[in-house]
């Protein structure tokens, strides 16, 4: 199996492709990032399957370009709003399956476009592959079903979970301060404007997302751009240690609801390289946009889960 890993020198991508790297199924791993040094010295650490390669994941001829043999696509690119319905079509458009990790959900229009070009090519592509969305529609779908539409909310660790481009969005993103979601296992939470929920632990972190919400939002756009970079900046100065998680998912919904506690920060890379690896292998059965939880069903979720070294709690 070929894979090309998109945004390889982030965050996420940086895990992902660890993860790939070791998968006895994936014969080359093509890693890709706009600098083209870090993919290049990332790829030279992992593996003699790893190459690598620059595109910026805004043009979708320089991404065709690369996608020539490839069995399946991993994005870890970000912010979503700029990036994912560019990367997906221009999977679709190649031909190639592709996985999405997503930091938002698309726009209803956008997935309809989308869909159709994955079922005109015949291939099969998941966007939201990584936490919220990702893991918040395998608890909902494997754990909740049937009760409603749930309530998402997301908990991470400045310090120990998301690279710039998570920042910014949450940054941008939050509108006011929040009450707990059920089981939520405490911290400071603040508001999405789809109705989900951001938390963070408290002291440090929290007081900076309050004065996101109460300050930088009156400055407009500029003044949300700058507290993407102060968190990003800061980030070290938040440090709560090992008893906060790096990161925690969750749904609820009619007091009922289900979580999942990730201690090292592993589980969003793991779920974008396990969805990659099945669309990949697929033997393209299907086609169109899927949702993750038709890919990876319950007991696929607590393995992936348990490799992280995550829990999930239902309650």
């Amino acid at each position: 199996m070929k894979i090309c890993l998109l945004g390889a020198a982030g965050f996420l991508g940086g895990a992902a492709a660890q993860e790939l790297s070791r998968r006895t199924g994936v014969d080359e791993l093509i890693l890709v990032d706009y600098v083209i040094r870090d993919a290049k010295r990332l790829a030279k650490a992992l593996s003699p399957k790893c190459r690598w390669a620059m595109a910026d994941a805004a043009k979708p001829l320089e991404l065709s370009r690369l996608l020539e043999g490839i069995d399946a696509v991993a994005s870890a690119v970000g912010p979503c709003a700029e990036y994912e319905k560019t990367i997906l079509l221009a999977c679709a458009g190649m031909g190639v399956s592709a996985a999405s990790a997503g930091d938002g959900t698309l726009p209803e229009a956008d997935r309809r476009e989308i869909d159709a070009a994955f079922r005109a090519a015949g291939v099969p592509a998941v966007s939201g592959c990584g936490m919220m969305p990702g893991w918040t529609e395998l608890l909902s779908d494997h754990y909740l079903s049937g009760g409603g539409e749930p309530t998402r909310h997301l908990f991470f660790s400045p310090d120990r979970f998301g690279g710039y481009a998570f920042l910014r969005g949450v940054a941008r993103g939050i509108t006011s301060p929040a009450p707990s979601p059920p089981g939520s296992g405490g911290g400071s939470w603040f508001s999405l404007p789809d109705g989900s929920l951001i938390g963070v632990p408290d002291g440090k972190a929290a007081d900076r997302f309050r004065w996101i919400t109460s300050v930088a939002g009156k400055l407009g756009p500029l003044g949300k751009e700058f507290s993407a970079a102060l968190l990003l900046w800061l980030r070290g100065s938040m440090a709560k240690g090992p008893a906060a998680h790096a990161a925690a998912a969750g749904v609820s919904s009619g007091g009922r609801y289900a979580r999942v506690e990730d201690p090292s920060g592993r589980l969003a890379a793991l779920t974008l390289a396990e969805t990659a690896v099945l669309l990949g292998s697929s033997g393209r059965k299907r086609s169109g946009l899927l949702p993750l939880p038709e890919l990876i069903g319950r007991e696929e979720a607590e393995r992936l889960a348990a490799a992280a070294g995550a829990r999930i709690q239902i309650g």
